[in-house]
């Protein structure tokens, strides 16, 4: 099944965002109030947006509930990874593990059958993002991000899945997504009071501005991942928004100054490669 250009275009803008956010996020000094200023501003514009579009429809939910269970595990490892390591090591690995499993859990669970070239893409799509992050001669300290990484990668399997699911059955993806956004956030917020109380309340008080911009991004990029996966197939969008770590290689390498940007820039060629398999495979 071919992509539409313009839903390419929406995913490769959604994954923009979303490494937009994750930089947010790891230029912080403390990753879970970060996590808490880039989360808090997304309830709002989840309520706000469920206000005018609506809840999801109930056949959705479960699937709801199962996303917010696997996407706490999702910010908790993610958190911990970029404590371990750096955004240009942690983003790509996490990135990459990810379409490999979502390309077998679509298989398994929602009956969709790559052909050969799609699977292949999917493939080299993975292989040039974990390329990004591959380092030699790495420490203990490089074998602790790329775990915590393979785990992130997991859960990101586990709930574009689900969430793909739940934004078919929604008959609403948009609501879909504003209402995973609250309950997520809520969840990230006791959590963030209960290990941190002051000083959640000063991060909140001094860093909204910060906080709004990545929220904005958080909320809008998934978003536009959930409504592409009510229109294409799962494996195609999930592997297309993982050239995310394309934008957090430039990122990493001209924002925050981190090295090996051009062993990592020139890993992207290979995840372009694979996209271009990937898309005329389905």
């Amino acid at each position: 099944m071919a992509v539409d250009p313009a839903i390419v275009a929406l995913v490769l803008l959604a994954a923009l965002m979303h490494a937009g956010w994750n930089a947010v996020v790891k230029m912080g000094n403390d990753r879970l109030l970060a996590l808490l200023l880039v989360k808090a501003p997304t309830m709002l514009v989840a309520a706000a947006t469920l206000a005018v579009v609506g809840p999801p429809a109930p056949a959705s939910w479960p699937y709801l509930l199962v996303s917010t269970v696997i996407s706490m595990a999702y910010f908790y490892f993610l958190v911990r990874a970029y404590h371990a390591g750096d955004l240009g090591l942690a983003y790509p690995v996490a990135r990459g593990s990810a379409p490999v499993v979502t390309l077998l859990l679509s298989f398994l669970i929602a009956g969709e059958r790559p052909t050969l070239a799609g699977a292949a893409g999917v493939l080299i799509v993975s292989a040039g993002i974990i390329a990004l992050g591959w380092q030699r001669n790495a420490g203990r300290q490089h074998a602790a991000t790329v775990a915590w990484a393979v785990a992130v990668g997991l859960t990101i399997a586990g709930y574009t899945i689900s969430d793909g699911i739940g934004g078919r059955l929604s008959c609403n993806p948009i609501g879909y997504a504003a209402a995973l956004n609250l309950m997520t956030g809520l969840v990230i917020c006791i959590a963030a009071f209960a290990a941190r109380r002051g000083a959640a309340l000063d991060a909140l008080r001094f860093g909204w501005r910060k906080g709004l911009g990545g929220g904005l991004l958080m909320f809008g990029g998934y978003a536009i991942v959930i409504y592409a996966m009510t229109l294409a197939p799962m494996a195609s969008i999930a592997a297309l928004r993982e050239t995310s770590v394309i934008f957090a290689a430039l990122i990493g390498s001209f924002v925050l100054r981190e090295k090996h940007g051009a062993r990592r820039i020139a890993a992207s060629t290979m995840v372009a490669v694979g996209i271009v398999v990937l898309l005329g495979g389905f």
